[in-house]
């Protein structure tokens, strides 16, 4: 896979967020400015849930809605309990008046999170 737009700059306004799928995988992707967006796996590491569902902070962490395991969306890593491991992080860029993740450039070493078990 290589670079791929998976949405117009206008469809996703500054602080929201959406989900694509890519490489079979469910990837959040969240608009932090008007230049800069990012893409994380859009699974929670503590207990699976959809990361997409959650809060966006001022300090670029994403909080899961069902436990407030809270994570950088810079790095992947987790800020504090429950949560323990990162979440992928996926190469994205604004170009073009369009917002593009290349799915195959993770950013981080974190494993891929298995699939939810409900």
């Amino acid at each position: 896979m290589a670079w791929e737009a998976v949405a117009d700059t206008d469809q996703l306004e500054e602080g929201d967020m959406m989900v694509v799928q890519l490489g079979g995988e469910p990837i959040c992707v969240v608009r932090l400015s008007e230049e800069e967006a990012v893409a994380c796996h859009n699974t929670c590491t503590h207990q699976q849930q959809p990361l997409n569902e959650g809060y966006l902070q001022d300090d670029d962490t994403l909080i899961c809605p069902a436990h407030n395991s809270r994570f950088d969306l810079h790095t992947g890593e987790p800020i504090g309990i429950p949560a323990v491991t990162a979440i992928p992080i996926y190469a994205c860029k604004i170009e073009d008046e369009a917002i593009w993740v290349d799915f195959d450039q993770q950013t981080n070493d974190a494993p891929i999170p298995h699939k939810p078990f409900h």
